[in-house]
């Protein structure tokens, strides 16, 4: 009796499929109902490397299953070259600051939308750090936000057109060292869109976005906490030994869980790749505190747009994201790990990985629609990457 595709063993239908594209992965998951069961859905999360000996050539790996690897698109690619630096990702976008500028690309269709028209000399002459932005963004019409630099962050939600420059105040006191280190776009829904800064010191701004529809056509940026002091104090806002531990860390995140939860996470980046998370507790003084855990959440940190996800327990059938923990690359290494904020301890997120690879981004596929395989969202861009100095 011959035999369907169907009947295809599932062991060896995984050991196929994990050689193909995302968009094709997708794909073959639609084609039955035994193939469905088969192939799990890709995780919201992927490791995209480098090949050291050929620049443009990609692959990717992802926290469950395992075996996915794929060529991204040539746009991607191109995009990412050596004269680049990836400076964000969001929504299936990536932000790049390339030669002439920064520009927006989404890798799986190949469209651009090329950000200029910034405060101070248009986009060609601002060094562009990082980059934010709101979902499905048009070339008319997008929300964005920028650190340029000088502890400055450029915003816009009109567009190339409505680019504004903001200056964080309370810099340059205590330890801050005048610079952002970080930007998060968050959206509280009915119209309240936020940008939060975190500054070098561990202090935090909040840029207020025009709602649509209203008259107001500027944002305000004020500090979270202690408004009425135009002065950074330490230690109102860290216990000890946190309020000397941040002038040595060397790099700081800001994490926006569930239902707007904020956490502040920051590591040194050398051989021990020490780690600490803290939660912003808003009736309390210090207001910052260490973190037992992240709500449940699985944390991934770089240069994304942050992303926090409902993890596993550990409970099921494939890996998954895990709840509690923070997803990171290793600058000492050039690895990317996963930090358990419960246990303190880092891990290697894909020990398979041939150490032949720069760990250069990791892309977060999040929000697969199935019936349109080529939507891949790629989320998640941490690591220093090409050219990465913040």
């Amino acid at each position: 009796m011959a035999r369907g595709w169907e009947d295809l063993p599932p062991d060896l239908l995984v050991h196929i499929a994990g050689g193909f594209s995302i968009q094709a992965y997708t794909r073959l998951r639609g084609v039955c109902a035994a193939w469905r069961d088969a192939l799990r859905p890709p995780s919201p999360s992927l490791l995209v490397l480098r090949d050291r000996h050929a620049g443009q050539r990609f692959a990717a790996w992802c926290v469950s299953p395992r075996m996915v690897s794929t060529a991204l698109h040539e746009t991607l690619a191109a995009r990412l070259s050596p004269a680049s630096r990836c400076v964000g990702s969001g929504d299936g976008w990536v932000a790049a600051h390339v030669p002439g500028g920064a520009v927006l690309v989404n890798p799986h269709t190949g469209d651009e939308i090329p950000l200029h028209s910034f405060p101070g000399g248009g986009g060609n002459n601002v060094v562009v750090f990082k980059v934010v932005f709101a979902p499905n963004p048009t070339p008319s019409e997008f929300t964005a936000a920028a650190i340029t630099g000088g502890g400055r962050v450029v915003y816009t939600t009109n567009g190339n057109s409505g680019w504004t420059d903001f200056k964080c105040p309370r810099l340059g006191a205590h330890g801050d060292g005048g610079s952002i280190a970080d930007v998060v776009y968050h959206d509280h829904g009915g119209g309240k869109k936020v940008v939060y800064c975190l500054t070098a010191g561990g202090d935090v701004h909040v840029l207020r976005l025009p709602a649509g529809g209203q008259r107001r056509t500027t944002a305000s940026l004020v500090p979270l906490f202690d408004k009425p002091s135009a002065t950074f104090y330490p230690a109102a806002a860290f216990a000890p030994p946190y309020d000397t531990v941040r002038t040595f860390a060397d790099s700081k995140n800001l994490a926006v869980c569930g239902d707007g939860q904020l956490y502040q996470i920051w590591r040194d980046d050398d051989a021990n790749a020490t780690m600490f998370v803290l939660r912003y507790h808003p009736r309390r003084r210090p207001c910052w505190l260490p973190a037992k855990d992240l709500g449940g959440h699985a944390v991934f940190i770089g240069k994304n747009n942050t992303v926090a996800l409902r993890g596993d327990d550990g409970g099921g059938a494939t890996p998954a994201p895990r709840a509690n923990c923070v997803y990171w690359t290793d600058v000492w290494t050039d690895r990317a790990k996963v930090f358990d904020v419960v246990t303190g301890e880092s891990t290697l997120c894909f020990p398979g990985a041939e150490v032949s690879f720069n760990t250069g981004y990791i892309l977060q596929c999040f929000k697969i629609v199935f019936d349109h395989p080529i939507n891949v969202d790629p989320m998640f861009i941490g690591g220093n990457g090409i050219g990465y100095d913040l």
